[in-house]
């Protein structure tokens, strides 16, 4: 994964597109103790939402593997945490997004040819 950005974690973490702007533009503007502040503050929720997010792919990972899916391994912790980093990278480059819209393209075609008489 690459270096982080303040704009990267602030994609990540979802905030508003104004903030972010502000932040684009202003952060270098402030003080000390508020680019501390506001760093603390990003980091801390980036590393609370990437663990939770790999808790809950390790429970999809044990779902596939009671399901026959795949199989029990001895990292299966870290395929979990990979993944989010994976999910992560995705949503920095754009793909996040064009699959989520693949997606909504799919369930509306799909919507579509089940109500065709």
């Amino acid at each position: 994964m690459k270096q982080l950005t303040i704009l990267d974690l602030a994609t990540i973490l979802q905030l508003d597109d104004s903030l972010k702007e502000e932040l684009k533009n202003n952060f270098d503007k402030y003080s000390e103790g508020l680019k501390y502040g506001i760093l603390d503050t990003l980091w801390n929720n980036f590393y609370k939402l990437r663990d939770e997010l790999a808790k809950l792919k390790y429970q999809e990972l044990l779902k596939e593997i009671e399901l026959g899916k795949s199989q029990l391994t001895n990292d299966l912790y870290l395929q979990a945490q990979k993944r989010v980093w994976k999910d992560f990278e995705d949503m920095l480059s754009g793909k996040k997004q064009e699959v989520d819209q693949m997606e909504q393209i799919r369930v509306k075609l799909q919507s579509l040819t089940n109500k065709a008489p």
